[in-house]
């Protein structure tokens, strides 16, 4: 009788390959930047979707999602992306391409370009700031845990920003639960 386990009944754990996705920032950045697409999230993603990352240490941005590859930064560690913000595309590929077009000719960075192509709503950041809508009627019934916080913390305040809706949040997805209440 031995004592060694056979364990080629158990078949060693397949790992997705990681993906990487370039991003443009609306910031005046002189290249694009990479961030890794967590494992839950690679199916949700394809260029021209908004995400949410984090540029340096704690500024949270909504870029958009310019290409997607294997193939990965040599140079340092990706940080995550920490949600995707869109069902579809805001942007098509058309236009991404415009984008680029646009700031070679004008010499300018791709962030530049989206920050004066994409509505001001759609381009949430670190410094954004929520302000209470007086006239619009809010049916409590039909909120969330998280939406009916933000909405009690809103009425009070009048106006929050995203560093406050995350603390009242503890720290949960931030920009899904105020896409859902815009």
């Amino acid at each position: 009788m031995s004592d060694q386990l056979d364990f080629s009944l158990f078949p060693e754990p397949q790992t997705a390959p990681t993906i990487f996705a370039e991003v443009v920032i609306p910031l005046a950045l002189p290249k694009n930047y990479t961030w890794s697409i967590p494992f839950e999230m690679t199916t949700l993603v394809k260029p021209g979707m908004r995400v949410e990352v984090v540029l340096g240490k704690h500024k949270k941005y909504a870029g958009i999602i310019k290409s997607l590859s294997n193939i990965g930064p040599t140079a340092f560690k990706p940080k995550p992306i920490l949600n995707v913000l869109d069902d579809e595309p805001l942007v098509y590929e058309q236009q991404l391409r415009l984008w680029q077009w646009i700031s070679s000719y004008y010499m300018c960075s791709e962030g530049e370009v989206m920050q004066a192509a994409i509505p001001a709503n759609l381009k949430l950041s670190s410094e954004s700031i929520l302000i209470w809508n007086e006239q619009h009627d809010y049916d409590v019934t039909k909120l969330s845990d998280e939406e009916f916080l933000v909405t009690e913390a809103l009425e009070m305040k009048k106006e929050l920003r995203l560093q406050e809706v995350q603390q009242i949040l503890d720290g949960s997805k931030v920009y899904p639960v105020i896409k859902r209440l815009i």
